[in-house]
């Protein structure tokens, strides 16, 4: 009799398991590389949850609770209530949720495998050069080897800038629409000595976009930018727009700025964001919109007015979200503190620089320009080398723990000019009169 009881209560379990997701019951988990085990709450004996998900590192809240990125082991009680809440989210994917009804019996676990279904807010960039097999960087945190196709890209505006050894780097914007392929092919041109943009306004705290790019805000120095014509437009709540052309000169810093005119009847606001770690993904109302920096705020200058949601994304972190009601005219600025996620595998380096756009080479990989926050590195010691054309090459080597974004800021010192020898000509031409001295008295003797 107690045998059929106990096929039927595992008949019951079996039959529990969501639709929606592969469930399977063992014994204790063994170690898995990458995952998270958490202690378990108070009251009887304990049971486990192993939840992972296809792709991994999804954030996974456990009765509205959240418990990490998955791979996670959830130890629970085996006496506790037993319905529970699943959810994860990972960005590019639509959320999964789940309740599954039942506890592990003491020391058994229930695994729940999730596959993520790409979401319908997502698109592709698929990125060409000539010549081919140049370092493509997308968002200055993606990094691959041309021809490329990134997939799962958020629908929204994305900054790529393709480089290679050589050749000047190329910058570009692209919008990404929903099911869609965005096309880049980026014609590389020979390197030349490159110049250097400092921008300062009245007031401070203009975003100042070269070239249709946004680079920082006021008062700030653009360097790597080519000889030759640039537009430059300066934006800020409350005052209307400023826009001119700007004449860049290899190996010289040109000097900008302007005295923004108020805006009597201002249609939009500004919102400047920033996160401690930088380098999180951030979503207005849905829509991926950039990525914070170390080097300043990311600023955005035609917000339309009423309320917004915004969501901050980075990995080994958890999501933040919040609602910002803004008025024309006016300007917000928004400081999040990522909470990180609990036993984290992984790291970061955030690397600025002044002027902004030099070359970043971590273990002499090239990783793209600054500023730039490199993600997911394991813990250990790294070389980081910054390269600009016109200064002198900066170099230093940082510990990266496991859970923390190192900080780098770099202040980079233009190349001295090679010094004209004096004294050398002088010498030659006393030297070449007492030659001639000598001989017209050998003459005259």
């Amino acid at each position: 009799m107690r045998v059929y009881i106990l096929l039927i209560a595992l008949l019951a379990i079996a039959i529990a398991a969501p639709v929606n997701g592969a469930v399977s019951i063992g014994a204790e988990p063994a170690p898995v590389d990458g995952a998270v085990t958490l202690p378990v709450p108070p009251g009887g004996e304990k049971g486990y949850f192993f939840i992972q998900s296809i792709p991994s590192g999804g954030d996974v809240y456990f009765d509205n609770a959240f418990w990490g990125e998955t791979p996670v082991t959830i130890p629970v009680s085996t006496t506790g209530t037993p319905s529970h809440s699943i959810r994860i989210t990972l960005p590019g994917y639509e959320t999964w949720t789940t309740t599954y009804q039942g506890n592990p019996g003491p020391d058994q676990t229930i695994t729940i495998t999730a596959t993520l279904t790409p979401s319908q807010q997502v698109g592709a960039i698929q990125v060409t050069s000539s010549p081919s097999g140049a370092t493509v960087t997308l968002d200055r945190s993606q990094t691959a080897t041309t021809p490329y196709t990134y997939t799962n890209v958020p629908v929204g505006s994305h900054e790529v800038s393709v480089y290679l050894s050589g050749y000047q780097t190329f910058y570009t914007n692209v919008n990404v629409n929903r099911g869609q392929t965005a096309y880049i092919n980026a014609v590389l041109n020979p390197t030349v000595t490159t110049g250097t943009l400092r921008v300062e306004s009245n007031p401070s705290g203009a975003a100042v976009y070269v070239d249709n790019i946004y680079r920082g805000v006021t008062s700030t120095i653009v360097g790597n930018l080519v000889p030759g014509s640039h537009s430059v437009r300066l934006s800020k709540a409350g005052f209307q727009d400023w826009t001119g052309t700007v004449s860049i000169s290899a190996g010289a810093t040109t000097y900008l700025g302007p005295t923004l005119s108020p805006d009597q009847q201002p249609m939009y606001a500004t919102v400047s964001i920033t996160s401690n770690p930088p380098g999180a993904n951030v979503y207005g109302d849905g829509v991926y919109v950039g990525q914070t920096r170390a080097s300043g705020p990311l600023v955005f200058t035609q917000v339309t007015p009423g309320v917004h949601t915004l969501l901050l994304s980075k990995a080994g972190y958890q999501d933040y979200t919040a609602t910002q009601t803004v008025v024309a005219g006016q300007n917000y600025n928004i400081d999040v503190t990522l909470t990180p996620v609990q036993n984290p595998t992984t790291g970061g380096i955030s690397v600025t620089s002044s002027p902004d756009g030099a070359e970043v080479y971590l273990n002499n990989a090239f990783k793209g320009l600054t500023p730039i926050t490199l993600d997911s590195l394991t813990p250990g010691s790294y070389t980081v080398l910054l390269k600009l054309s016109g200064y002198s090459d900066w170099s230093s080597t940082t510990t990266v723990v496991a859970g923390q974004t190192a900080q780098l800021t770099a202040t980079l010192n233009p190349v001295s000019p090679s010094p004209t020898p004096t004294g050398i000509l002088p010498v030659t031409i006393l030297a070449a009169l007492g030659v001639l001295f000598l001989a017209v008295r050998r003459r005259s003797g």
